[in-house]
């Protein structure tokens, strides 16, 4: 019994004192945690801090982020939760039926709970129309393109907590989607509605079009938005474009690109059971065709396109403005805060502009790009 206990007690030893070597040694290869994921800094020392006592609460937060199996730990307390509770731990994400995964935001904008208001949408929409007619003037091309949106392709794997009310006077409520096409549709703004061209093929369409793990188009679909798009342009320009060549499709549940951003985003031990997705292979031919100036403002839908060289293939240069925010292209090695931009400037430059949003992000829209000619 004397030696049981002592065993036992030498293990539980070496069991609390492999954080702190695996801390020190890095012995056994961690996986690194997936999503927005900020570790407190390390701070520096200074008599003050140490006086005043913030320097030892700081060294606490900084250890607390960094001892030894901590992303494991965080891994195994995700996974608890997600299969005994049906609940991830991931800001905003809800586990739908069938382990279907959505962010709330599109939840909120399939049901129109995120509704910004008749009169916000119809001023937001004049204002793009002048945008329009700005550029028009100067022989330029201007479109909107609404991306499709998981929560409006999916309405019926949403938690029964979140779906769309049967009463009628709630269930009719608007949606920024539908407002901005209507509005659109009457004053004559330029707009590509991929969410209902999306909807019009779900029943049809041999691959999966949205992934049940992630929360933008899949693979596939984006390979589909990519010759639309290349196809549109050539049609507005009348200018010939660099081909993009769309070959055979190879089936795989090893998913590519975004397919799998929210399970990731999860970070949990084992896989959501995952479909066969479809992953067609993509081959931008080079040639010698004067490229077109091109810039597309857009939420994170367009960084697929983006990380494929859409833009950079079909426009010389092209530019992409995440958010209005940051501009990514090969003209300033790669990006540059658009605060230090000319940003009036660089769009009279461009033949085509592109504006692009999903439904969840329309409340954001068109993000102060209206202002530009102010």
């Amino acid at each position: 019994m004397e030696k049981s206990l002592k065993i036992a007690s030498w293990v539980l030893i070496a069991l609390l004192l492999l954080p702190m070597i695996q801390h020190v040694t890095h012995l056994l290869p961690e996986r690194k945690l997936k999503g927005a994921v900020t570790l407190a800094t390390v701070p520096g020392y200074s008599t003050e801090h140490w006086l005043n006592g913030t320097f030892q609460d700081s060294v606490e937060r900084a250890f607390n982020d960094r001892f030894g199996f901590r992303n494991m730990f965080i891994r195994i307390n995700n996974q608890v939760a997600y299969s005994l509770y049906r609940k991830a731990l991931a800001n905003g994400v809800i586990i739908g039926k069938d382990n279907y995964l959505y962010e709330i935001g599109y939840i909120w904008s399939q049901n129109g709970d995120n509704y910004i208001g008749d009169s916000t949408i119809r001023a937001r929409a004049e204002q793009i129309k002048e945008l329009q007619e700005y550029f028009e003037q100067q022989g330029k091309h201007f479109v909107v393109i609404f991306a499709a949106g998981k929560g409006s392709f999916y309405p019926e794997y949403i938690p029964d907590r979140f779906a769309k009310s049967t009463d009628p006077a709630i269930s009719s409520k608007s949606t920024n989607l539908d407002e901005y096409a209507n509005n659109f549709d009457h004053i004559g703004v330029n707009y590509i509605n991929f969410n209902k061209w999306f909807l019009e093929m779900k029943d049809t369409s041999e691959y999966s079009l949205f992934p049940r793990t992630g929360t933008h188009w899949s693979y596939y679909g984006m390979v589909l938005v990519i010759d639309s798009l290349h196809n549109y342009i050539g049609d507005v320009t009348g200018r010939e474009l660099p081909p993009i060549e769309i070959g055979e499709i190879e089936l795989s549940r090893d998913y590519k690109a975004s397919d799998s951003d929210i399970e990731l985003s999860m970070n949990i031990l084992f896989r959501v059971n995952r479909d066969m997705l479809a992953y067609p292979k993509i081959r931008m031919v080079e040639t010698d065709i004067d490229k077109l100036r091109g810039i597309v403002i857009a939420d994170s839908f367009y960084w697929g396109l983006h990380n494929l060289g859409f833009s950079s293939h079909v426009f010389d240069k092209g530019e992409f403005w995440f958010y209005n925010r940051l501009a990514y292209s090969r003209s300033f090695d790669g990006r540059a805060s658009l605060d230090t931009l000319n940003r009036r400037e660089r769009l009279e430059n461009a033949d085509v502009i592109i504006l692009m949003a999903t439904e969840a992000t329309l409340p954001k829209f068109p993000y102060g790009i209206e202002n530009v000619l102010k």
